[in-house]
């Protein structure tokens, strides 16, 4: 239980922040703050993973353009644009579009790389769509559904994480998937939807949420946890691609900041895309 306790820590220090963000500033502003700031550090995350820096290769302002400029733009601007009357598809085409011509400018600038142009280029733009478009319905979700969603959506991903682990401890036998992640059980993955479901009933439909009707919280718990057990398994798979153990030492014990949002950067979109196409329709 050493590891669970670990695992508490950082839901002790984080979850009163959260909920300061989420319940005593009515904007969106703080958790878009928030979410700016843990994007930006997993969005780094990732590309310090896929293209290990080296003093002479120039890295660092490559991850600058990318992390600080574009992953920023996108991390950021839907919410500020929405707030103002937009709609996201409005917002995302054109900036994506942009991103995809400053990634290109960049490369051409990088002479020095020619050999490795291309493979740089995919990953950049990997990079844009994996972190940051899928992290900017963060603090959409608050601005446009209320912070008693983001909560709900928040509790889904990471109770459905802590269940799973329980689960997986006490029941654990049959192995999910040990070429990517060896610890991994399908009683754990189980278990993953069990607090799935608890988070979108229990702290969803059943209290803070009372418009999301029942049945819609149970898909939402089920399909939000497969895609989040999904989103972790595929960051497991990459580290294992890219050969290290954590995507930084930024948490100490915890790993980086992509290992603890790697769910949540699936749930999210699931979330809010559910919320606005299904259950809002």
């Amino acid at each position: 239980m050493t590891d669970f306790l670990r695992r508490l820590w950082v839901a002790v220090v984080l979850i009163p922040v959260l909920l300061a963000g989420l319940y005593l500033d009515a904007s969106p502003w703080s958790i878009l703050a928030m979410a700016a700031i843990a994007t930006m550090f997993a969005h780094d995350e990732f590309l310090r993973m896929a293209l290990p820096v080296r003093a002479e290769d120039g890295e660092r302002p490559l991850r600058l353009v990318v992390v600080g400029l574009l992953g920023g733009a996108i991390s950021c601007l839907p919410t500020i644009f929405v707030h103002q009357g937009s709609k996201v598809g409005v917002v995302l085409a054109p900036l994506l579009s942009l991103c995809v011509v400053v990634v290109a400018a960049t490369m051409l600038l990088r002479r020095h790389h020619l050999q490795s142009a291309g493979r740089h280029m995919a990953v950049c733009l990997a990079s844009l769509l994996y972190v940051p478009l899928l992290a900017c319905v963060w603090s959409l979700i608050k601005l446009e559904f209320g912070p008693s969603w983001l909560f709900m959506t928040l509790a889904l991903a990471f109770l459905s994480d802590t269940v799973a682990y329980i689960f997986g401890r006490l029941w654990g036998r049959h192995k999910l998937y040990p070429a990517v992640s060896p610890g991994k059980t399908v009683e754990g993955s189980i278990g993953g939807v069990v607090g799935g479901v608890l988070a979108t009933v229990g702290a969803g439909s059943l209290w803070l949420v009372p418009q999301l009707p029942l049945k819609h919280a149970l898909v939402l718990g089920v399909l939000g946890s497969l895609v989040g057990q999904v989103g972790d398994l595929f960051e497991s798979m990459l580290k294992r691609g890219y050969g290290v153990k954590d995507s930084s030492a930024l948490l100490g014990a915890h790993g980086g900041m992509l290992d603890r949002v790697d769910a949540l950067l699936f749930v999210a979109p699931v979330v809010y895309y559910y919320v606005r196409l299904v259950v809002q329709a």
